[in-house]
């Protein structure tokens, strides 16, 4: 009795070793795919001088002129994010293709609502595909342009939403720095308190040290002073709300005016809407500017004094 019962037990355990076997077989057969790794990197990336974004939401348009990136040739690029755009390219692979039930829905959400990626150079276009991704932006796709396979990618060894990096719109591209001119041709630099007239400061070179024109400077306080300005960054570039301008119509908190040798001025005027909330207005443009910036920045004339 208990030998036929040990003969039931080890065919169960044969049929159960071989289902286990052949359902990890098939499983692997059907996840293993041979894909060309380099699929959406058929440019050499050194020769491309020019990256052009196309979405829904807008044009970006990031090229390299003479010495700089520029962006919708208009402000200098966060070089940051230009090398983080630049590994990108060059490290995302696909994992592999989206299920075929899937590749005509996910094809025409990227062409529809995705980013046109147009790799060029020297006036070129050497590669276009669409980037997109799914509505947690947790999983990223790449679609050649006419191809009809999306796929699914990453960036090996980390956790990354790939597509992410081409939805950034305009502001996202720009040099956080705020006053972005060479500081070798600078003049001088106007401090103006709209409240406070005494506590408004000019400073210029004077016998080879800057300093408040008149008075006896404090050279320290003043080098500590002009380095925070000229690194001086933006937390983020913002769009003009309806607080916003009702706030540009009020006295601003201070204003900042840089004037080069070529007398071309750049005016910055931060306001403070709160005790730690801050915002800087260059033209039409406005930034977030963290506290501790304007707290380096926000210095009286007698501050100065030696």
């Amino acid at each position: 009795m208990q030998e036929k019962k040990n003969k039931r037990l080890l065919i169960i355990l044969v049929v159960l070793l071989a289902a286990t076997a052949a359902t990890v077989w098939y499983g692997k057969r059907d996840n293993t795919f041979e894909v060309d790794e380099t699929i959406f990197r058929k440019a050499d990336l050194r020769e491309v001088n020019e990256v052009i974004l196309q979405s829904p939401a807008g044009k970006v348009d990031l090229k390299y002129l003479g010495s700089a990136w520029k962006v919708n040739e208009a402000y200098n690029a966060d070089r940051n994010m230009i090398e983080v755009l630049f590994a990108t390219l060059g490290q995302a692979k696909p994992k592999r293709p989206v299920a075929q039930s899937q590749q005509d829905s996910i094809s025409k959400v990227i062409e529809t609502s995705g980013v046109k990626v147009s790799l060029i150079s020297g006036g070129k276009t050497v590669e276009e595909f669409f980037a997109g991704g799914n509505e947690a932006k947790t999983q990223a796709y790449f679609k050649g342009v006419g191809a009809g396979t999306p796929y699914v990618m990453s960036i090996p060894g980390y956790r990354v939403y790939v597509s992410g990096i081409f939805e950034l719109n305009e502001k996202g591209w720009r040099d956080k720095y705020i006053f972005g001119f060479n500081w070798r041709n600078f003049k001088n630099l106007e401090v103006r308190f709209p409240s406070r007239e005494t506590d408004n400061f000019l400073v210029e070179m004077d016998d080879n040290f800057f300093g408040i024109k008149g008075v006896q400077t404090d050279t320290s306080k003043m080098n500590n002073f002009l380095d925070a300005v000229s690194l001086l960054t933006a937390d983020e570039y913002i769009d003009a709300t309806p607080t916003l301008d009702s706030l540009s119509k009020k006295d601003p908190l201070f204003i900042l005016t840089v004037t080069d040798i070529a007398e071309k001025k750049y005016e910055l005027k931060i306001f403070s809407s709160g005790p730690q909330q801050f915002f800087g207005q260059i033209g039409n443009d406005w930034s977030v500017l963290h506290e501790n910036k304007i707290r380096a920045i926000l210095h009286p004339k007698r501050y100065f004094l030696k």
